[in-house]
């Protein structure tokens, strides 16, 4: 009875110890982004990182909007030969100490993507603080310009980015995946941001710069091979499982009709064969989804349009993934890591041929594709 006493007790002082962290909140600057690109002097390595400024972030602000007191988020620069040394260099002039424990965003630019980013993914590995779940994306040129776009939305520039990550418009590679991917010797691919200026009605028609995604940017070997154009990174994404609820189209009477499908149910499976001649894979895209817009303008019947308009569809998707294959084998960056599924099924097979797996695969990989579409809704009328 006296043992349980005390255990009431004792639960309420628990519960309202306060933070453990030998180090407290205020004396931590919490990075929510990195930006990385080649630096200026040659063999050397430059270091963006994003954070919020607390101080700044006022409840009822305008997100992204600067205020009397600034903006509610700060970038700082610096350059060396590795990157915990730039880090370093970061450290030695702030007043508090770097937290990696919020980073969610890694964007990495275009130049030091294809000279590879293994570096980068070693010095993660070995901060303990920083996950691993951390979003990788890269940047048609730097990647400090991608920290430099204006925050529409949101209060500060990685949480745009971050955000659309989580909407499944295209790919959310983590970094997690591209070690697992290196290790296994296959390739994945990445959102590939685009980055331009435009008018802004919010900021009086100013032009401000504006970030997006173009297409996937592939690698192999940690190091970026190429690029694909936005419709063959969807075709891709949603063959990897990950693409979230989208809007296709389709057009036919020589372009004068035209049907957009809300697709909100996506599954992609993927198989694997033996033949005589090796391993034939088979990628199978399903869809179903609504009809939001038809035109048609024969005035056929809603049976006919919709069996039209799943067809034209499911051969548009088709084709897009068998390009977006193309453009893969070309580059020798295995994507789709179908190394990944002739290792499960036919594990012997893949011993015999792993270390040669990107040429392989870039010359003797045969992957059939198939898709099928199902409009479940034609009209919204009772």
């Amino acid at each position: 009875m006296k043992s349980s006493k005390w255990l009431i007790i004792m639960i309420p002082v628990l519960l309202l110890s306060g933070c453990w962290s030998k180090i407290e909140v205020d004396e931590q600057i919490f990075v929510f982004a990195i930006y990385v690109d080649i630096g200026k002097e040659p063999g050397t390595v430059e270091v963006t990182i994003s954070s919020p400024l607390p101080n700044r972030m006022m409840a009822g602000q305008q997100a992204g909007s600067s205020g009397a007191n600034g903006k509610s988020y700060a970038m700082v620069s610096k350059s060396d030969v590795t990157i915990p040394d730039a880090i370093r260099q970061i450290q030695k002039d702030l007043t508090r100490r770097l937290n990696f424990g919020h980073t969610r965003e890694i964007i990495v630019g275009r130049d030091y993507a294809e000279s590879g980013i293994g570096d980068l993914l070693d010095w993660i590995t070995k901060e303990h603080s920083f996950h691993i779940s951390a979003f990788l994306a890269t940047a048609p040129r730097k990647a400090r310009e991608v920290a430099e776009l204006t925050p529409l939305y949101e209060q500060m520039p990685a949480e745009v980015i971050r955000k659309m990550n989580l909407q499944r418009t295209m790919f959310t590679t983590s970094v997690k995946e591209a070690l697992m991917a290196y290790t296994s010797q296959v390739g994945f691919g990445t959102n590939y941001m685009s980055v331009r200026y435009q008018p802004m009605p919010s900021e009086n028609e100013k032009l401000q710069k504006w970030a997006g995604i173009q297409g996937a940017a592939l690698y192999q070997g940690l190091k970026m091979t190429g690029t694909l154009e936005a419709s063959e990174a969807r075709a891709l994404a949603w063959a990897t499982g990950r693409l979230g609820r989208q809007v296709f189209s389709v057009t036919w009477d020589e372009g004068k009709s035209r049907g957009g499908v809300l697709l909100d149910q996506l599954k992609a499976t993927r198989k694997v064969k033996m033949t005589p001649q090796g391993p034939q894979f088979t990628i199978h895209l399903e869809g179903s989804g609504d009809l939001i817009y038809s035109k048609d303008t024969k005035r056929r019947s809603d049976t006919e349009r919709t069996l039209m308009i799943e067809k034209l569809l499911a051969s548009k998707i088709e084709k897009d993934l068998n390009s977006a294959i193309r453009m893969t084998k070309k580059y020798g960056s295995d994507a789709l890591k179908l190394g990944l599924l002739l290792e499960w099924n036919y594990p012997q097979y893949w011993e015999k041929i792993r270390e040669d797996w990107p040429d392989y695969y870039k010359n003797q990989g045969d992957v059939v594709v198939k898709a099928k579409i199902d409009v479940t809704h034609i009209t919204n009328q009772p």
